[in-house]
């Protein structure tokens, strides 16, 4: 699993430790959870941390490209119907989060200028909100 920083945590007072802080920004929105763990030296406690820190809502869950193109394909579907097919192909294709993320803006500017102004926007701000 892939973590992130939360943008908007709670509001708590929190005073992290040396090791909490390591732990808190190695959790960049691409490393695995094996690799936090295995970069941030501090072994077993690392999953222990990872555990705390996502309790209190200071890291939160990234989704994988297949859930993410998965939601993107729904969208693409629900507005376009048939049409829709050539660019849920592109977009399966993509293998990587960042790669998805550049092919579905790719897309969206492509549904705009081309069939559906309105839909091409909706995809738009769907690929930045879910890729923020």
């Amino acid at each position: 699993m892939v973590f992130r920083r939360n943008p908007t945590p709670p509001e708590i007072e929190w005073k992290p430790t040396p090791e909490e802080w390591r732990v808190y920004a190695l959790c960049d929105g691409r490393r695995t959870e094996e690799e936090v763990v295995r970069e941030s030296g501090l072994g077993e406690e690392a999953y222990a941390i990872l555990a705390a820190l996502l309790k209190r809502g200071l890291i939160l869950p990234v989704e994988g490209p297949k859930e993410l193109c998965q939601r993107l394909v729904e969208l693409l579907k629900s507005r376009l119907g048939p049409k829709a097919e050539p660019f849920v192909k592109r977009l399966e294709e993509c293998p990587s989060r960042e790669s998805l993320e550049e092919e579905a803006l790719r897309v969206a500017l492509k549904v705009k200028l081309t069939l559906d102004k309105k839909a091409g926007e909706e995809l738009e701000k769907a690929v930045r909100t879910l890729f923020r």
